[in-house]
């Protein structure tokens, strides 16, 4: 969450930057829309990693999911939904036999490691890129390009850098 927003604060110092060197009139409209667009994208990514971590889950069914998950098994008690909870735990222990970890599916063993940090990463670099692709086709009007897209970050980190040095 702290990278999240860091990087959304860096990000919003960019746009600003550039809406004013461009001399683009009201600059914090551009901040206020680009920061909506960050946001979003940052929602849907969450969301978009959610969905294929639940698609590659083990194999056990629905219906498991649905009685309170498998760390809930009380073993006093024979109700139902106790038994379901049961049969539930067993289906997916008989799924998840040598695998240690709690969740199995796409995040279980080191390539699941692998995966999590780059489910971790994309919520924070796709939206960053969305509002540098935005910045350049709106706010720049050039054409794609690398180094077009990058530009203007390590000025602004000058400037930033600047800022703190004290006027003798």
């Amino acid at each position: 969450m702290i990278f999240g927003g860091l990087i959304a604060i860096l990000t919003a110092i960019w746009i600003y930057r550039t809406a004013r060197e461009e001399k683009l009139g009201n600059a914090f409209y551009w901040v206020a829309g680009s920061f909506v667009v960050y946001l979003t994208v940052q929602v849907l990514m969450i969301n978009f990693n959610s969905m294929i971590v639940e698609t590659f889950d083990t194999n056990v069914s629905v219906e498991c999911d649905s009685v309170g998950g498998l760390n809930a098994i009380d073993n006093s008690d024979t109700s139902g939904i106790q038994l379901l909870q049961r049969k539930c735990l067993r289906a997916w222990k008989d799924n998840n036999e040598g695998d240690n970890s709690e969740t199995a599916g796409i995040q279980s063993g080191t390539g699941g490691t692998f995966i999590g940090i780059i489910f971790e990463l994309l919520p924070l670099v796709i939206p960053f890129l969305a509002i540098a692709f935005i910045r350049l086709k709106l706010i720049l009007k050039q054409e794609f390009s690398i180094a077009a897209l990058f530009s203007g970050i390590k000025e602004m980190f000058i400037a930033i850098g600047q800022s703190f040095k004290s006027a003798e």
